[in-house]
């Protein structure tokens, strides 16, 4: 069986390939403007916010572009620490003139709004974007605030800042909550713990387990750990990085949800474990690589495999095609023909099958094949149903491997003719026109050879 083990991010611009081939591991692709990164690409773009001398913050946590570039590569480790399909694409970083009032908004929703509201108003001197999150830069000495959907187009920041800032206001972007909300029924997600942004690490685990962190067993101290190093939380904040399954699956549904404006690559979804219906969105994933052939639904699109095991299509794929995994290691098998036969014959109930059988391996080891040929006829004469059926085909094989094509052209064409297995059947006819175009192609080489043989003489004109 031939497999392909797949981790994220990874990429085979598959054009008329097969597919169980090994293929690239590329860490999160490009961190800063240009190409869109490898993955599902969500499009940002920074701005910053000049005053009226025309000059960005003189210091600053976020006041160069260096800095910019560094939030952008930490972000896309983070995801793809957690084999999310996502990546942030970096559309460039540009500066807004004659807008100073702007200069010292801070992380609130007064200003945010007022900032947005003025560039919808005026895009062009705002670089404002309908396809992209807009991170306006300020300097304040504040922190950063976003917008959650429908109206998650817009990111203040200021310069006190985190390293990780600007992933977790896109986390609000793809509608994450805090890990410590108290209302609406809290972040939503069941796989994070109570969490409180007052709190320490033995606080969070006091709070839930009744013990400190020390004398938690492994499983709870993974739960303690999801909080406090959780990406949306409050607590050490240069360090925050971990995605639950909950979160991960949120951010990939507000992702697609809102792919029109927002991604650079349409994501296309395939999840063997899904019993519902089909469309290749999140919620409703491909059941196969096949189907998502099928449907015509890959150009220039990126197939997103949910971890775990896939069958091989039987299609060349013959589009571009982005292909990652999320969630964990997916590997893509060698599908197997459709059809059945026993193969351990040497086991078989009919003692005259059994023993002609036993008779061929012991030939194989010889090395004898008319003997083993031999003794599969002998076989084949007494074997029914498909146990006859593996046999011919044995035997088609072995008259194909030692070039008697025509007795593997006529043993193809008995199996294609009397099998019950619609599979069986078709591969064996398959079979006997491939042997039989290769036994033409021999005899069209022989006869090229025995025209240009030494002491040939040309017919007479």
């Amino acid at each position: 069986m031939k497999t392909a083990l797949l981790h994220s991010p990874w990429t085979g611009s598959l054009t008329g390939a097969v597919w169980a081939v090994a293929l690239a591991l590329a860490l999160g692709g490009p961190s800063g403007a240009g190409a869109a990164p490898f993955g599902v690409p969500v499009r940002v773009q920074f701005n910053f916010i000049l005053n009226a001398s025309g000059n960005r913050p003189a210091s600053g946590d976020l006041n160069t572009d260096e800095e910019v570039e560094a939030q952008v590569t930490r972000a896309n480790q983070i995801l793809a620490a957690w084999t999310s399909e996502l990546r942030i694409h970096s559309l460039g970083i540009q500066e807004v003139s004659g807008a100073s009032e702007y200069y010292l908004a801070g992380a609130n929703s007064t200003d945010r709004d007022n900032l947005r509201a003025s560039a919808m108003a005026d895009p062009s001197r705002y670089h404002w974007r309908n396809d992209a999150v807009n991170i306006y830069i300020t300097a304040a000495s504040d922190s950063a605030i976003s917008k959650f959907p429908p109206d998650n187009d817009i990111i203040l920041v200021c310069q006190s800042i985190f390293n990780t800032t600007i992933m977790h206001e896109l986390g609000h972007s793809l509608s994450l909550y805090h890990t410590h909300e108290t209302c609406c029924g809290g972040d939503g997600c069941d796989d994070t713990i109570e969490d409180n942004d007052r709190w320490d690490r033995d606080d969070i685990a006091l709070n839930n387990f009744g013990q400190v962190y020390a004398n938690l067993t492994s499983g709870q101290k993974y739960q303690v750990d999801m909080v406090w190093s959780n990406l949306m939380s409050y607590h050490n904040g240069d360090y925050r990085w971990m995605i639950s399954n909950c979160q991960h699956d949120k951010m990939s549904a507000q992702a697609y949800s809102d792919r029109t404006w927002l991604l650079t690559k349409v994501p296309v979804y395939v999840d063997a474990a899904w019993g519902g219906s089909q469309n290749g969105s999140f919620s409703q994933p491909y059941r196969t690589i096949q189907n998502a052939i099928n449907a015509g639904a890959l150009n220039n699109r990126v197939l997103v495999l949910e971890y775990g095991t896939h069958d091989n299509p039987s299609s060349l794929l013959g589009t571009a095609t982005d292909v990652v995994t999320r969630k964990g290691t997916s590997t893509i098998r060698e599908s197997k023909p459709d059809y059945d036969l026993p193969y351990n014959l040497e086991d078989s109930k009919n003692p005259n099958v059994r023993a002609a059988i036993l008779a061929a391996q012991q030939s194989a080891r010889q090395k004898d094949v008319p003997a083993v040929i031999r003794h599969l006829l002998e076989a084949e004469k007494h074997a029914t149903g498909r146990e006859r059926d593996a046999i011919r085909l044995e035997l088609a094989q072995r008259y194909r491997d030692s070039d008697q094509l025509d007795q593997a052209a006529a043993w193809f064409d008995k199996l294609a003719a009397e099998a019950d297995q619609p599979g069986l059947r078709r591969r064996s006819q398959n079979k006997a026109q491939d042997v039989r175009a290769l036994a033409k192609q021999k005899q069209e080489q022989a006869r090229q050879q025995a025209e240009q043989a030494p002491g040939r003489q040309e017919p007479r004109k």
